[in-house]
């Protein structure tokens, strides 16, 4: 473990601090991209931190050079305030980055729950839910941009690296009490950030999970 890097991207974010306190308890090295510095409170020779956003390129590299593999849970605001296309055009920045980056074995994406696969699939019930709840939530800007995601990924996949685009649904501010596995169902269950954030750090080194887009449910 104490040779295995990740870089976290989103590191200040509601579910990226909890990606950086478990990987640094597993022993990881974490380098992780922050705007300000000051908001990272954790001190630790295993912590790398790295000042800048995402439009900084000499940033992303710095972030992920020498990782093996990159977390992404960074995202918009939702309402009207949503930076449209902020993520697709994050992505398309980041991709040949993450491609020149030799040791990079693995990116995580976490996405959102409504996204469907990148040929437009998706369970009925979510197919039918979507519009409806991405207006009355406010993202409907971002469940757009998340789908545009979604398919640019595999639509440009490389095969220096492979990549997992997760789906949580439901997310609240709590202690984190639970285990989540990834499932192929959607799941309505509630769950903690700080729980996504030990999934997320867990699923991203489990070569089972490439090239999948799994939900996140509670462990029954």
């Amino acid at each position: 473990m104490n040779s295995i890097t990740i870089g976290v991207l989103g590191a200040t974010g509601l579910t990226g601090r909890h990606v950086v306190n478990y990987a640094l308890e597993q022993g990881y090295n974490v380098q992780a991209l922050v705007r300000n510095p000051s908001k990272i409170k954790i001190k630790n020779d295993k912590l790398k931190i790295v000042k800048g956003d995402f439009e900084n390129v000499d940033a992303l590299k710095e972030t992920v050079h020498g990782a093996n593999y990159v977390i992404c849970c960074a995202g918009g605001t939702y309402g009207k305030d949503y930076d449209k296309g902020m993520m697709t055009r994050f992505i398309e920045c980041l991709w040949p980055i993450l491609d020149n980056e030799l040791s990079l074995k693995a990116f995580l994406y976490q996405s959102v729950f409504f996204a469907p696969k990148p040929d437009g699939s998706n369970p009925m019930l979510l197919k039918l839910l979507a519009p409806t709840a991405a207006f009355f939530t406010g993202a409907t800007e971002m469940l757009k941009d998340n789908t545009t995601v979604t398919k640019f990924m595999a639509s440009n996949k490389k095969d220096s690296f492979d990549y997992i685009i997760t789906r949580p649904g439901k997310l609240v501010d709590k202690k984190g009490s639970v285990s989540l596995v990834a499932s192929s169902k959607p799941s309505f269950d509630a769950i903690s950030f700080e729980d996504l954030g030990v999934f997320n750090v867990k699923t991203v080194v489990d070569e089972t999970l490439y090239g999948s887009y799994p939900f996140v449910a509670v462990k029954k």
